[in-house]
């Protein structure tokens, strides 16, 4: 594998102990849509026109909250 110069290294953050650039689009997967309140996590599940749809607390333990909305 061919060297690859710290211009290129510094663009894609790559750390400089590593001899190869990271790529510079990575597929990545895209994630769930989550909410701080259950107000807004229900008004976006309508305007999506979601009809059956549950709401999920992801952060268990902590008084801040996490929603997610979950299609049935």
């Amino acid at each position: 594998m061919a060297k690859v110069h710290t211009r290129t290294k510094r663009k894609m953050a790559s750390p400089t102990h590593l001899k190869s650039a990271r790529p510079e689009n990575r597929d990545r997967k895209t994630r769930p849509k989550t909410f701080k309140t259950e107000e807004s996590a229900k008004k976006w599940a309508e305007a999506q026109g979601l009809k059956k749809f549950e709401l999920k607390n992801i952060r268990i333990g902590t008084k801040d909250k996490k929603i997610r909305v979950i299609s049935l």
